[in-house]
């Protein structure tokens, strides 16, 4: 079975993975830079000290927010990188020793660590934009969204675009398969979802918390 599942993933890449010419290469290159997506992690920013705003304890609300943020990555990367990676020990098609380097298409000689399963890439990018989905979800759900209904719909659409995007940039620049990717897609789900369910709402409750009065 796992040989089979193997067999197809191997094809999927293959037929996804393609030369584009030197614009494609570029532009995927540029998609699936960290420092390129600066802007959008700043808006989303943005919004966590937007929604906090109106809220008695700013700060608390503000920091529990940041700190669900940053778990999201942190459990995402470790998860993927820390744990699956060095357990599973599974090539990147772009290595030599992946059985199929020879067809495989590169950018700018990059071709990442040796291990590729799970994609931590696509983890982290997934985790993030499921997190905030879930936010602006539930904010606008609670009636406490604190942007326009417009300025969040935009998010929930570009959020998704974004990891698709930067999932697909993997692919193309030759460093995961797509059952990589799939591997990181579940751990960036497990991630948002443990910190929305569990850490932010056991979060919540302290941040509401009455101050106690000195006797």
């Amino acid at each position: 079975m796992l040989s089979y599942l193997d067999h197809i993933d191997r094809q999927l890449m293959l037929w996804l993975n393609y030369d584009g010419g030197v614009l494609q290469d570029q532009l995927w290159w540029f998609i699936s830079g960290k420092l390129t997506w600066l802007p959008l992690y700043l808006w989303l920013l943005w919004v966590l000290i937007q929604h906090c705003r109106p809220v008695k304890e700013q700060w608390k609300s503000l920091l529990l927010l940041i700190i669900g943020t940053a778990l999201v990555v942190v459990i995402a990367d470790q998860v993927a990188s820390g744990w699956i990676k060095h357990a599973v020990m599974r090539p990147r098609p772009s290595r030599l020793d992946s059985g199929i380097a020879q067809w495989i298409h590169i950018v700018n000689e990059y071709r990442g660590g040796h291990y590729g399963f799970v994609s931590s890439h696509a983890a982290n990018t997934w985790g993030i934009a499921l997190w905030f989905i879930l936010l602006l979800r539930g904010w606008r759900r609670q009636g406490t969204l604190s942007i326009s209904q417009r300025h969040c719909r935009i998010l929930l659409t570009a959020l998704p675009v974004w990891a698709i995007l930067n999932c697909y940039s993997r692919i193309y620049l030759g460093v995961h398969y797509p059952g990589d990717i799939l591997g990181g897609l579940v751990v960036g789900t497990f991630a948002a979802l443990f910190c929305y369910h569990v850490v932010y709402r056991i979060g919540t409750k302290w941040a509401k918390s009455p101050k106690k009065e000195p006797i």
